[in-house]
């Protein structure tokens, strides 16, 4: 768990968290005021902002007017460099951040970071191999589900993720069923809430069991 102190919460952090929420709330003509929002800023104000930008990780379901339909892409990358927010909550915790994903042939980094941009976790997979680096310590294991619950206290199923999040069910996997804004398969429910067009999901709800992970792609 990281925890933030004052000490930490410096001019140039502060800037940082403004201008992220100010291109998060698509409020770029202020960008220009960001170093007299810098000065101007009092407690009251910064957490009204910090909880703000909370708001972006809640795994609340998007309202449509309409009930979505879903189709799936007739486009698969093999390679992807995304970036975006996550959330995942269980009954016992709730960690919402940033990620930055990058897939390459058979290599793959994942990295998680705090919503003020430090990151927390790191996960490198070469040829079925995962490292993860977390607190300044590695680890290596080939299961990185039990890897990642037991040193992160959470998991992704980053071995059918790439698929999922691409808008696709894992090919010839059983137990595949249809969902209204997705398909449930391996055990999860898989549903996509928005996209960016049609080849490209932009928030993606998992759920197994009681274990809900959202995930919103940067545009």
């Amino acid at each position: 768990m990281i925890k933030i102190t004052t000490k930490t919460m410096t001019e140039e952090i502060m800037m940082r968290v403004i201008k992220r929420c100010l291109i998060k709330s698509r409020l770029l003509i202020m960008l220009p005021m960001l170093p007299m929002l810098s000065m101007m800023i009092v407690p009251f104000t910064m957490f009204a902002m910090l909880t703000s930008c909370a708001s972006f990780y809640n795994t609340t379901t998007i309202a449509s007017d309409k009930t979505p339909t879903y189709m799936r892409p007739v486009k698969v990358d093999n390679d992807f460099d995304i970036s975006g927010r996550f959330s995942i909550k269980s009954d016992t915790s709730h960690r919402y951040g940033n990620f930055d994903w990058v897939r390459i042939n058979s290599t793959e980094e994942l990295s998680f970071n705090s919503p003020l941009g430090q990151t927390v976790a790191k996960i490198t997979i070469i040829n079925g191999v995962a490292t993860l680096v977390t607190d300044e310590r590695t680890y290596t294991s080939s299961d990185l589900e039990s890897m990642m619950q037991e040193k992160l206290g959470f998991i992704l199923p980053l071995a059918y993720l790439h698929y999922w999040i691409q808008g696709v069910a894992l090919p010839n996997a059983p137990d595949t069923k249809p969902l209204p804004d997705g398909f449930t398969q391996l055990g999860w429910n898989i549903e996509y809430l928005k996209w960016l067009d049609a080849n490209h999901p932009q928030v993606i709800q998992l759920t197994h069991e009681r274990l809900i992970i959202k995930l919103s792609i940067d545009s």
